[in-house]
């Protein structure tokens, strides 16, 4: 399986979207740390992590989107990993309503970097086929 996982990332990294990948390995990243939260408790050491990690998600990608959906995570991770008790929502404890938001907005900011991806590939596709020309003169 490891195995597998390494040839994908290879792969992925010889097609070339640098600031893509870096995105990617930080989204990975952050989804361990708030996956190996135990709870209950502050984890200052996480959080630190967390706000790096963050910081440099939105220092490889410039994207509105993904900035926002950072900007989402590293608040309720805040939340998550700073406090010793955290406030019940509804029917959820309040670690499970701040992790399962977290996740979320980790499986959006996924979801978001593979649309920019096909974007690119299929923006590269469409110019080499010689049809970045033709949309030229339409403007």
């Amino acid at each position: 399986m490891r195995r597998a996982q390494r040839r994908r990332r290879m792969v992925r990294k010889n097609m070339g979207y640098p600031d893509i990948e870096r995105a990617r390995d930080g989204q990975a990243a952050l989804r361990r740390i708030i996956e190996s939260y135990a709870g209950p408790g502050a984890d200052l050491r996480a959080l630190r992590r967390v706000v790096d990690l963050c910081r440099e998600l939105q220092d490889a990608i410039e994207d509105d989107y993904c900035r926002e959906k950072v900007r989402a995570i590293a608040e309720y991770s805040a939340e998550l990993l700073s406090q010793a008790e955290h406030r019940a929502r509804g029917p959820l404890s309040g670690i499970d309503f701040l992790r399962r938001q977290i996740r979320a907005a980790l499986e959006l900011l996924q979801s978001r970097l593979y649309s920019l991806e096909r974007a690119r590939r299929f923006g590269q596709q469409f110019a080499h086929a010689g049809f970045g020309a033709i949309h030229a003169i339409k403007r």
